[in-house]
């Protein structure tokens, strides 16, 4: 069963696709009681309750019968309360929009799920597996993310003796150097050129803490002001924002070894004096309509950035001033480049990064030294030009 949400005289309904005991497709309509206007995350809250509560029942009268897909659904529903929102959201966002688009079509019973069907949906997603509306294929983390979810659903369903064996084992994924997309690397000099863009742009502190301190995204707009020691010059990494389908606000980092302590630097420190007089201001200004959330990197009326909106604002500027495009997170990897170049070791980078593990910090080192053979040969080149 799949389902959509659709407007009708102003309201949310979603809509069921099933079909019954005969075979016979069908649609259902179900009302959300909801208002169109302002209620999207509602409407596919109550659309999701919906589809795992359909799911579980066809599973319980059904259990030898039960689709892929439907297994999938109910799937989830059993994760829902073992695993943090966050990862829940992204299992969902999966199997919803990719799994059951590409599985529902095949009509196959989990019973009747083999491993060459795996194979192939791992050779559709490599070759055009987006969802953004862009031509090409999923990136290699993406992929690989889909096989642990894919063989996660199935184990339990071998535990739970609907199938024999996992048909997702040891089915392997593409060649990571096929799909791998390249990480761009700022010097310091273009890193200060970025700067410039963004100077007087309410994201120019959030750009600077990612260069210099290698912020992720989530980390820099989730830094509260319990988190600044203004008289000791003390920044603390404690907090990160994800983006959810029902949740903004996460208050823990990604890692233990994310949680760092770095000098507050005298240019970020002015700044962030200034956001908080604007924030005292503005809390005068709303009133009790002022969101006293504690963030930082909030709106006039206190209420925290969104991922997404860093996300787009950032590619939003760079385009603009025609800067080469690059990731958020490039800045991060950037800031691991410029340390390298200044003389740094891979264990220093690491705990000044958070990394848990040193090899993740290995991997960026590959990176920049394949970068800086590229340039070192293109020097030979012109030096040997005949």
């Amino acid at each position: 069963m799949t389902g959509t949400l659709q407007i009708k005289k102003g309201k949310y309904y979603c809509v069921l696709d099933y079909k019954d005991n005969a075979g016979v497709r069908k649609l259902k309509w179900v009302s959300t009681g909801l208002e169109a206007k302002g209620n999207k995350r509602k409407a596919t809250e109550f659309l999701n309750n919906l589809l795992l509560e359909y799911s579980k029942k066809e599973l319980s009268s059904n259990p030898d019968d039960i689709l892929f897909t439907d297994y999938l659904m109910q799937w989830l529903e059993k994760k829902k309360n073992k695993v943090e929102v966050t990862t829940w959201d992204g299992y969902y966002n999966t199997v919803v929009n990719h799994f059951i688009p590409y599985f529902k079509p095949l009509n196959l019973t989990i019973k009747e799920l083999k491993p060459k069907h795996i194979i192939d949906y791992y050779d559709f997603k490599f070759c055009s597996g987006r969802k953004d509306r862009k031509k090409g294929g999923l990136a290699f983390n993406s992929l690989k993310k889909h096989s642990v979810i894919l063989k996660n659903a199935l184990n339990q369903a071998v535990l739970e003796e609907v199938i024999d064996r996992n048909p997702a084992f040891k089915i392997p994924l593409p060649k990571k150097e096929d799909v791998e997309v390249k990480c761009k690397f700022l010097s310091a000099a273009q890193a200060n050129e970025l700067l410039q863009l963004f100077k007087g742009h309410r994201l120019q502190p959030i750009i600077y803490m990612a260069l210099y301190y290698g912020l992720r995204r989530g980390e820099a707009i989730g830094l509260k002001w319990d988190a600044i020691d203004f008289k000791n010059d003390k920044i603390k990494i404690n907090h990160i924002v994800t983006q959810t389908l029902t949740l903004v606000a996460k208050d823990k980092t990604k890692t233990a070894s994310s949680k760092r302590e770095y000098h507050l630097l005298p240019e970020i420190k002015e700044m962030l004096k200034i956001i908080l007089a604007e924030q005292n201001k503005n809390k005068k200004l709303f009133g009790k309509s002022y969101q006293n959330s504690d963030y930082i990197f909030t709106w006039e009326d206190g209420r925290p950035y969104q991922p997404a909106y860093i996300t787009k604002e950032f590619q939003k500027v760079l385009a603009k001033n025609n800067f080469p495009k690059m990731r958020f997170h490039d800045l991060r990897h950037s800031c691991a480049s410029i340390l390298y170049d200044k003389g740094w070791d891979l264990k220093d980078i690491q705990t000044w990064l958070g990394h848990a593990d040193i090899q993740t910090t290995a991997n960026i080192y590959t990176h920049i030294s394949k970068t800086r053979k590229e340039i070192l040969a293109k020097d030979l080149e012109n030096t040997f030009a005949m």
